[in-house]
């Protein structure tokens, strides 16, 4: 008996030891694989890593990175917003997103649960979202519009130095 319970702990640890950051896979909620640059007028100005968004033209959003605020607009009009933090990894710079991400990837449960800041009920074509409360890093931001969920990756920074940083880490 003694031998079983030894071997059971043993299994056990074993499992237990391997590395939990390979639970990490190319769809994460939480996963920010590249950003799209966009400047104060919704210009996209550049690329860094392999943005894992899913946002096929249904919206816009400016400035990326982002200070305090960030604008959002679509020709439809966005009924709910999520902004989610995120971990951002160099694992899948070489994942082609455009045949796995889709609009029912995520259920509005799972992204509410994990959101920093919701708006929901709402019924507009242009919105303007204070950041002020994020933390510096990365974020999702999901977008409801038509019973469709899109989302981008955006960088909330305070200053030159962590958007050096930014683009240092993507190189």
């Amino acid at each position: 008996m003694k031998k079983v319970i030894i071997f059971l702990v043993v299994v056990s640890f074993m499992n237990c030891s391997n590395n939990d950051n390979d639970s990490e896979n190319e769809v994460a909620i939480n996963l920010v694989t590249g950003i799209n640059l966009v400047d104060t007028f919704g210009s996209k100005t550049g690329e860094l890593g392999n943005p894992n968004k899913f946002n096929n033209n249904n919206f816009v959003f400016y400035p990326n990175p982002s200070v305090d605020l960030l604008n959002i607009k679509s020709v439809e009009k966005i009924s709910k917003i999520w902004i989610t933090s995120a971990n951002s990894s160099k694992k899948y710079l070489q994942t082609d997103f455009n045949s796995i991400l889709n609009s029912d990837l995520y259920i509005e449960d799972e992204i509410e649960s994990n959101a920093k800041l919701k708006f929901i009920d709402l019924n507009s074509s242009e919105i303007k979202i204070d950041l002020i409360s994020l933390e510096i890093g990365y974020y999702r931001v999901f977008v409801k519009i038509n019973e469709s969920i899109y989302w981008e990756n955006i960088f909330v920074g305070v200053n030159n130095a962590e958007i050096d940083d930014l683009i240092n880490y993507w190189k």
